[in-house]
């Protein structure tokens, strides 16, 4: 554990690439604790999210060796070295103006799963409608 600090202190596994943390120093982490299946990504604490390491060398290292417990492991061992929480989020803005969660990147992302959960109402009980079926109706046949 004593080794894993002293790379933590030099920020020897990367930084956070987010622009809020300000550089924060990042700790390895595995996605699985099961061999072969995923390498490793970096933590970062303040944050608290993963990363893909810039690294070409960390990226080939299976992340089963740290697995998933690893980070929190070690801020439970050194506690007072755990960042707080970033301050700052960022707001997109159009010429300086705020722009409207119905509007935002977040929520047309998100739109489309809430319209699969909507049933589609195609046909209409309306008296327009009764009218455009009437006057498709087969015509007779005239001998």
């Amino acid at each position: 554990m004593n080794a894993m600090l002293e790379k933590y202190k030099n920020a020897d596994f990367g930084r956070c690439p987010r622009v809020f943390c300000n550089g924060q120093p990042c700790l390895p982490v595995g996605q699985t604790d099961v061999a072969r299946m995923s390498t490793v990504k970096i933590f970062c604490p303040k944050c608290a999210d993963i990363y893909y390491p810039r690294s070409k060398y960390q990226g080939n290292i299976d992340g089963a060796y740290f697995g998933t417990t690893f980070p929190h492991l070690f801020f439970m061992t050194y506690g007072y070295l755990k960042p707080e929480k970033p301050n700052h989020t960022y707001v997109p803005r159009i010429f300086g103006f705020k722009i409207h969660k119905q509007n935002s990147l977040e929520s047309s992302q998100q739109q489309p799963q809430n319209n699969s959960q909507q049933p589609m109402n195609t046909q209409q009980n309306t008296s327009a409608g009764n009218s455009k079926l009437a006057n498709t109706q087969e015509p007779s046949k005239a001998t």
